[in-house]
């Protein structure tokens, strides 16, 4: 039970305008379900009590008929109103049916024929088998059975063989009902696609602020849970992004707060006789600005509020190259990119650079080839260093991670340069792929996509 239960779950749409219109079109069906059989049976009833007044018409009529005729004329008179569903025979006293309450089309009869009469049928009005004569088609419908006394004390049997008792339904009814079923069904999708459309924005604004905090504010409208909703987010979004702007400012603080020590600790340590000693004082001043400067560089990565615009990526990979060329470093490229990619110009520079600078840093050259079609943007820099354990390629991406069991230790570093690879790449909305090559060396792919969500 436990097993067909979650099976059952499983088979449930996963989206909340599927469950909304799968609930509300269920209860719709149901209603008119109910709706039809309610009218079926209404109708059944209608045309139940026609038919009994037609019996009712009928009967009252072939018994004035006989009675109006001698006795020796009627034999003529019940051959001529018999018919495929109705059937007059003469019968003795002693072969009527047995007394039953009287019910409403034998009060129905009496009232026609003007007086009391004494009639008698079989119980319920329900059916005795009857074969017709030899004038007659044969069959072995169920009939109903009246008996009927005429005034001169002659009986009648009349047998009445009744159409179904249940009417089927009329097809124009039916065609009404689905026609109306289609009709209700369209109107359900929309107003459940209007209900669920601010949720739907508010998933994509959150998307959206996570790339770009300057990203406009949800309209406050729709339902009352609506605005509540986006009132909620809205005032998310500003205090998040006051939090950020304090960081930034705090950022700016600090980096002046330890750049003016440091200034003076280098002037202080040009003082210092010893030839190794002020050296050794210079390189950990040197290396305390490289880290200043890295860690306040990846702290600032989300505050970058420069806006995104069609970059054209060849221009950008060319540029890169030409700068390291004026350095003396060896940078290939292969592929070009197909069109212009939207995005943030300094970001990506710097996302290639850090890219560039790790591949030479630890390969002494880096090859880069660019993929490119309508769904993704792949920029892939590789190169011919010692690559990383593959135990820690899901951590050389957290910040100040070093694998140094891979790395050498005087390649320098805080270990920073990827995880604002990876930060730029998630902005874009993107993501960061590390591997090793099987002949040795780091596979940095950046996968920028076209569309982002």
């Amino acid at each position: 039970m436990r097993l067909n239960f979650a099976s059952s779950l499983r088979c449930f749409p996963s989206s909340l305008f599927a469950r909304m219109v799968l609930i509300l079109l269920a209860g719709l069906l149901a209603a008119q379900l109910t709706t039809l059989w309610l009218q079926w049976r209404e109708r059944a009833t209608v045309v139940s009590v026609a038919r009994g007044l037609n019996f009712a018409d009928r009967i009252a009529e072939t018994v004035r008929a006989l009675e109006a005729q001698r006795p020796a004329q009627r034999a003529d008179t019940l051959h001529a109103l018999e018919s495929a569903d109705w059937r007059v025979i003469l019968i003795d006293a002693e072969q009527t049916a047995p007394n039953a309450p009287r019910g409403p089309i034998q009060a129905a009869i009496a009232a026609r024929l003007g007086g009391e009469r004494e009639m008698r049928t079989t119980g319920g009005g329900g059916g005795r088998m009857m074969r017709g004569n030899s004038a007659t088609p044969r069959h072995t419908m169920s009939m109903r059975v009246f008996d009927v006394q005429l005034r001169d004390g002659q009986w009648i049997r009349i047998s009445v063989n009744p159409e179904a008792e249940t009417p089927a339904l009329p097809g124009d009814l039916i065609a009404q009902l689905l026609l109306t079923l289609l009709i209700v069904i369209a109107v359900v999708m929309l107003a459940v696609r209007q209900a669920t459309k601010p949720l739907q924005q508010l998933a994509q604004a959150a998307d959206k602020l996570g790339r770009d905090l300057d990203t406009a504010p949800l309209a406050e409208g729709g339902p009352a849970e609506t605005r509540q909703a986006a009132q909620a987010f809205n005032r998310m979004q500003a205090r998040i992004k006051h939090l950020i702007d304090e960081r930034a400012r705090a950022l700016a603080a600090v980096s002046h707060d330890l750049r003016t020590p440091l200034t003076r600790l280098r002037l202080r340590a040009e003082l210092v006789d010893n030839e190794q000693l002020r050296e050794q004082m210079a390189a950990d001043l040197d290396s305390m600005a490289a880290m200043l400067d890295a860690t306040l560089d990846y702290l600032r990565g989300l505050q970058d509020s420069e806006a995104a615009r069609p970059i054209d990526i060849n221009a950008l990979l060319q540029s890169l190259t030409d700068d390291a060329e004026v350095l003396g470093k060896t940078i290939s490229v292969k592929g070009v990119a197909q069109a212009p990619f939207t995005g943030r110009l300094s970001a990506l520079r710097r996302a290639l650079q850090n890219l560039i600078d790790n591949a030479i840093k630890y390969g002494h050259s880096a090859q880069m080839r660019v993929e490119d079609d309508a769904t993704s943007l792949r920029i892939v820099v590789e190169d011919a260093g010692p690559g990383v354990a593959a135990t820690e390629l899901e951590r050389v991406t957290e910040p100040y991670y070093r694998p140094d069991t891979s790395r050498n230790h005087e390649t320098g570093g805080v270990g920073l340069g990827l995880s604002i690879v990876k930060d730029i790449a998630l902005i874009h909305g993107g993501e960061l792929l590390l591997s090793n090559r099987p002949q040795g060396g780091l596979c940095a792919t950046l996968v920028l996509p076209r569309n982002p969500k």
